[in-house]
């Protein structure tokens, strides 16, 4: 199972220009309505939001060192934890209507 989470992600050069990118992560392997799979789950997200907010052609102070928007980071970071919240939230009531029936 896989969900898709909408970034949008601000680059430094252009402040204007907004640019959209789609990240995939994959929770199948993980029970998200528990402790334990949540932080699985965040985990993996905050490791592709890194990825995906990096800023090229970041200012020449920076050494060599990847920069990371943290504004992008945040934004969508909330942006995916509701998503995460709602596949749990479906996840816990298929497990409620099984165990009725």
């Amino acid at each position: 199972m896989r969900f898709i989470l909408p970034l949008i992600a601000l680059a430094a050069a252009a402040p204007l220009a907004a640019e959209t990118v789609t990240l995939r992560v994959a929770y199948g392997d993980v029970d998200v309505t528990t402790a334990e799979g949540r932080a699985a789950i965040e985990a993996r997200i905050d490791a592709k939001l890194r990825q995906a907010c990096k800023l090229d052609g970041t200012a020449r102070y920076t050494f060599g060192r990847t920069v990371v928007d943290e504004k992008c980071v945040a934004d969508a970071r909330v942006a995916a934890l509701a998503e995460v919240e709602r596949v749990a939230a479906a996840e816990a009531r298929a497990g409620r209507a099984v165990a009725a029936n």
